[in-house]
């Protein structure tokens, strides 16, 4: 949850526990009058709408753990489901209405069952309707921060209402009112914002095929559940015993809820069959993303052509793929690079027959039946595994330099998709290939690395040369570039004898160009430091000077904190920078630190302003945190596996007790040795800070 005020909670129990102390006058026989009735509950009502907040505050399924979240509601109604089975409440309810009066009163065991239970339940439905609320709001438009409020309010006004009838407990287990018209009115205006409410369902959108199959099973169970807990609870509502506004509060919740997770299962089964697309469909972006980035700094042609193959065969699914290139005007095609070809099939090369047919009319050419179509003969000889085929020529204005392919060992393997991805791949390919010819023949690849090692030099030489002394506090921090050239920076700028402010960023793109903009960065932020003791002023300063020195398709992410030793705590901001990461010395699970923030140079200032949220941490002897940049999470393998935050929050959850030279030591050990062999393709950076 977010840091919650003490007032959040302390004054709404006061309250409560002001009704309970009516109460229990009133079961000592001292005090019995209808005011006190009104009394005891205004002030229940009073805890309840200032306990309305938590509802906005806690993070529970935000756009980062919608599985955690959901996860943790199927827990709380199971729990809750099976609680309310062993109480077996339906005999307070029973009697209550039987005899006509409250059991609440009957005695202090009565009294306390009941007023556990309606504690228990309202706090259940705030967490609820919390969780609720963050799935709501993912992708969310203008109209529904605006139609969410309209239901709490109408939630808490359709309770409130219920006073009118306090002494009828026939109105605490029914959606009445005193005026029936009235009654039916709010109830349907409530409904409505519930199913209004219940659409948004946009989070869906973002889970794999794997995870919308989880939820489908566990929405088997969870629905079905769901409405059983809703009637159960409807029928013996201990809330509503304790407080008609609590328990028409409640009940409304659990309805709420009810039909929220009914419209998500429905959604959630319409997309079901186009699961896999969601998942092709990041696999294909992120597969191009990565070419794109390889070959924007990639000057030699064979691990150009291997990397091309290889995320070609990724991102169509295929069981095999090469790359043939053009030797020269009259010398015979040659294989550049292959997946999954025999030795014989690599001497012999692709038959003239099948490159002749790919390169004709330099078109791309789709065959999902090799057998019936006129490859069936150069193919069963040469590679007779192959019953689909896509072949995309590599286009240099009216010729042909080159063509990938990739098969698959079944009929009607290839899609049209498939065919147009190949198509982007083959565009990014052909300037990637002509670049590196250009290169391997003449003398400006050895000038370039010649400059691009001095800027890795001057790069370098920005940096930090020593770790700077705070008292109380240890500090490291390690880069190491994918290039010669990269764009990750850290620095430290001494503010006062306890005060020091830390920054670690990311220019995006790679090479020279990032660097500059990094050096750049660097004058900025040494120049705004002394002036600005506030992280979120000096970043809009720094955002405001950077804004109109870049192009517009570049960016800077980063963190900016000031850590006060004396104080015992770090203020940091995040302007589209990766999580800070914050472990205890207790042993508590590690913190993922997310603020709102967007990086810098995306908005001249009003709307980068507004975004940017400034968060404060205390911290004791042995705590530690973690800054990095997407190096560390983005880092692949040769199979083209992620790191993934979920390992370096492991990685870092086991080792945090570490001195901060021994732990950003045993993160690079361990992230090298889960790539590899692999080429790394992101600079990678470690800001470390430990209290002690």
């Amino acid at each position: 949850m977010k840091k919650i005020g003490p007032i959040s909670l302390i004054l709404p129990l006061a309250l409560f526990l002001g009704g309970v102390l009516i109460d229990l006058n009133v079961l000592g026989g001292l005090f019995d009058s209808r005011a006190l009735d009104y009394l005891r509950e205004g002030l229940i009502t009073l805890a309840l709408i200032l306990s309305l907040p938590l509802i906005y505050k806690q993070r529970l399924a935000s756009d980062r753990n919608i599985i955690r979240g959901l996860r943790t509601l199927f827990y709380l109604i199971l729990g809750t489901f099976l609680l309310l089975l062993i109480s077996n409440l339906e005999p307070f309810a029973a009697q209550s209405l039987s005899t006509g009066h409250n059991v609440l009163y009957g005695s202090l065991v009565n009294y306390f069952i009941l007023t556990a239970w309606a504690l228990f339940s309202s706090l259940l439905v705030l967490v609820i309707l919390g969780t609720l609320r963050n799935l709501i709001f993912i992708k969310q438009k203008k109209s529904t921060a605006l139609h969410f409020f309209l239901l709490m309010l109408f939630l808490v006004f359709y309770g409130v209402l219920s006073i009118t009838n306090i002494s009828d407990l026939d109105f605490r287990f029914s959606y009445r009112l005193s005026s029936e018209n009235l009654g039916y009115v709010l109830l349907f205006i409530v409904i409505n914002l519930m199913v209004l409410n219940s659409f948004r369902v946009a989070w869906i959108n973002y889970l794999n095929r794997r995870q919308k199959m989880t939820l489908f099973w566990g929405g088997m169970i969870l629905v079905p559940l769901q409405w059983l807990l809703y009637i159960k609870f409807h029928t013996a509502n201990p809330a509503a015993l304790f407080s008609p506004v609590l328990g028409r509060f409640v009940d409304l919740g659990f309805l709420f809820l009810s039909i929220y997770i009914s419209l998500s299962f429905i959604a959630l089964i319409f997309h079901l069959p186009t699961a896999h697309l969601f998942d092709r469909q990041i696999k294909q972006l992120s597969s191009l993303h990565t070419l794109s980035r390889a070959i924007s700094s990639e000057f030699n042609l064979e691990r150009l052509a291997e990397t091309t193959v290889e995320l070609a065969v990724q991102v169509t699914e295929a069981d095999s793929g090469w790359l043939a290139l053009a030797a020269g005007d009259s010398a015979p095609w040659r294989l550049a690079a292959a997946r999954n070809l025999s030795t014989t099939e690599m001497d012999g090369g692709v038959p003239e027959p099948i490159s002749r047919w790919a390169i004709a009319q330099l078109r791309p050419k789709l065959i999902n039946h090799v057998g019936k179509s006129e490859l069936n003969v150069p193919m069963s000889v040469w590679k007779h595994d192959v019953q689909s085929l896509l072949a995309v020529p590599l286009r240099s204005g009216e010729e042909a330099i080159g063509c990938l392919y990739v098969g698959k060992k079944f009929e009607y393997g290839f899609e049209q998709d498939d065919l147009d991805m190949l198509r982007a791949f083959s565009e990014q390919a052909v300037i990637a290939i002509r670049n590196a010819r250009l290169v391997e023949s003449s003398l400006v690849r050895e000038r370039l690395e010649q400059e691009l090692r001095i800027a890795h030099n001057a790069q370098m030489k920005l940096l930090p040369k020593r770790m700077p002394r705070l008292p109380g506090v240890l500090l490291d921090a390690v880069c190491r570039t994918a290039n010669e050239v990269g764009g990750d920076y850290y620095d430290f700028f001494r503010i006062d004898e306890n005060r020091l402010g830390l920054v670690i960023g990311d220019v995006s793109g790679k090479g020279a160009s990032a660097a500059f903009i990094m050096a750049e960065l660097k004058g900025i932020m040494e120049a705004l430091a002394p002036k600005h003791h506030s992280p979120k002023e000096l970043l809009i300063a720094a955002n405001e000077t950077l804004f109109g020195n870049i192009d517009r398709n570049v960016f800077v992410s980063l963190v900016y904190g000031i850590v006060d030793a004396g104080a015992g705590e770090i203020v940091f901001c995040r302007a589209g920078q990766c999580p800070v990461l914050y472990a205890p010395a207790t042993g508590e699970k590690v913190h993922i630190i997310e603020p709102k923030g967007m990086g810098l140079g995306l908005d001249e200032g009003e709307n980068f302003a507004q975004a940017l949220e400034e968060y404060r941490q205390t911290f004791r002897s042995g705590d530690t945190f973690l800054f990095y940049t997407d190096g560390a999470v983005e880092a692949r393998n040769a199979r083209g596996e992620e790191f993934t935050e979920t390992r370096l929050v492991s990685l870092f959850q086991r080792h945090h007790a570490l001195p901060p030279e021994q732990l950003q030591a045993r993160l690079i050990e361990e992230i090298s040795g889960f790539v590899g062999s692999a080429r790394s393709h992101d600079d990678l950076t470690f800001v470390i800070l430990q209290a002690v």
